[in-house]
């Protein structure tokens, strides 16, 4: 028999063992998920014989428009199946059901970030549009200008980065996360060795993402300055970070990132299905 419903404290250890059989993180990363972000109204899970096979957890957000007003969305993240029970439709149920519950909770969409690019047309048929794409560049540090002198580079705090934030995005369509879960990026970044930052270059303020993919990479989530500040700021952070700056070929291109579901036809036709907003993080 399956049975959809919220999560329960007592099975923590098997939403844990479902996340690490579906995904392989670390038990590092998923303990601090667990110890730092986890409430049973947040994670929803497909139950079959009393047992879990599939979880998904979720979190509060906000979608701004360029006039300042906002709908209410949920982050659908960490979706896993135990690899023993894929291919029997839980993703599809567990999705369902949970839409169903935030919708009557009065969320107005739900928005995620598929895994890989062909989960993009799995995300359609069950009607999710891209609606979210985020600009990528790879550059190794012999690309980058010269680290313009002065300026500062120091770790923020989830307000202080969360509040730079939201001044450099005014007037956008855009993400807004509440403090905790900056607070969550910080403690990701912080394990994979780097930081959230704010930034000063050049007089003008911005925050910074950064993660080490490995000893010789590094990788920023999230970059947000004024533009004309952009390579100087790339190169700042590149001296303040002993590695290459991200292993790869010089150019920039763009590509889809996140894709919602909205509840609110209103809303859905005030945002318009040819936006493109910024997500920036995604906890991946």
């Amino acid at each position: 028999m399956i049975q959809l419903r919220m999560s329960r404290p007592e099975e923590v250890s098997r939403q844990k063992e479902v996340w690490k059989l579906a995904f392989g993180d670390d038990d590092s990363y998923i303990d601090f998920y667990y110890d730092n972000y986890y409430a049973p109204d947040r994670v929803f899970v497909l139950e079959e014989d009393g047992e879990i096979k599939t979880m998904l957890a979720t979190f509060p957000i906000r979608l701004y428009l360029p006039d300042g007003t906002y709908a209410i969305s949920a982050y659908f993240y960490a979706l896993g199946t135990d690899p023993k029970d894929r291919n029997k439709g839980y993703g599809r149920r567990i999705f369902g059901y949970a839409e169903e519950q935030l919708r009557a909770k009065g969320v107005d969409c739900t928005t995620l970030v598929p895994q890989e690019p062909s989960l993009f047309r799995f995300f359609d048929t069950i009607g999710y549009g891209k609606s979210f794409s985020h600009r990528k560049i790879e550059l190794t540090r012999h690309m980058l200008p010269k680290a313009p002198e002065g300026g500062r580079i120091v770790p923020a705090t989830p307000s202080r980065y969360n509040k730079l934030r939201d001044q450099l995005l005014k007037g956008a369509y855009y993400v807004a996360y509440p403090d905790d879960l900056i607070r969550h990026q910080k403690g990701v970044s912080q394990m994979a060795g780097g930081d959230i930052f704010e930034l000063e270059i050049d007089g003008a303020a911005g925050v910074a993402a950064v993660e080490y993919m490995d000893e010789e990479n590094v990788i920023l989530k999230e970059l947000l300055v004024p533009g004309e500040r952009m390579e100087q700021a790339r190169a700042r952070l590149a001296a303040a970070a002993p590695a290459t700056f991200v292993d790869g070929v010089k150019g920039s291109y763009v590509q889809a990132f996140g894709v919602i579901k909205w509840f609110q036809e209103e809303l859905e036709q005030k945002w318009g299905r040819d936006t493109h907003g910024y997500l920036g993080l995604a906890f991946d």
